[in-house]
């Protein structure tokens, strides 16, 4: 005697769960200064320039390298790797909001990772500090106004689309 089987389907999270997984595997996250974000208030030079040069520096006109995105990457680099899995757990779970709001919790570890650089670094004193600047004892350089450091954010964008916030 054979026995009879029968199934029946409780639930299906297939389409949660795929939709999910696109969430974590089809975005990235960008961190530096947008497209947008690089006018200054004084115009000019751009905060995306400003950014390259001083995170790089420029010894052709003596300015040496103040970085502040790198190192602030490098900072967070095992915070990231442990919301990745958590975000990677929810994502096979089917849960595509906690998917996204790591993504957007990167973003934001890293945004703030970066503007600390202007604050806590390595970076070399200023050679020859005006005596304003002296009196004020304001002598963190890239400090002045803070547009530099405040053009520094986030982006989370689906892979491939363009990097330009409208």
């Amino acid at each position: 005697m054979q026995g009879k089987m029968t199934m029946r389907q409780v639930l299906d999270k297939t389409a949660s769960i795929r939709k999910a997984v696109q969430a974590i595997t089809e975005q990235d996250v960008y961190i530096g200064i947008p497209e947008d974000k690089t006018d200054r208030t004084s115009g000019g030079i751009s905060n995306a320039q400003l950014g390259y040069i001083h995170e790089f520096g420029a010894p052709a006109n003596n300015l040496p390298a103040r970085p502040a995105l790198l190192p602030g990457i490098k900072d967070i680099q095992e915070d990231v790797a442990a919301l990745l899995k958590d975000a990677a757990a929810s994502a096979l779970a089917g849960n595509e909001g906690a998917v996204e709001r790591a993504l957007n919790k990167i973003g934001l570890l890293g945004q703030n990772s970066v503007r600390s650089k202007f604050v806590d670094n390595e970076w070399p004193a200023l050679l020859n500090p005006s005596p304003k600047r002296q009196k004020r004892g304001a002598l963190n350089p890239l400090l002045d106004t803070g547009q530099l450091r405040k053009a520094y954010t986030y982006a989370v964008r689906k892979r491939g689309a363009s990097l330009v916030l409208k």
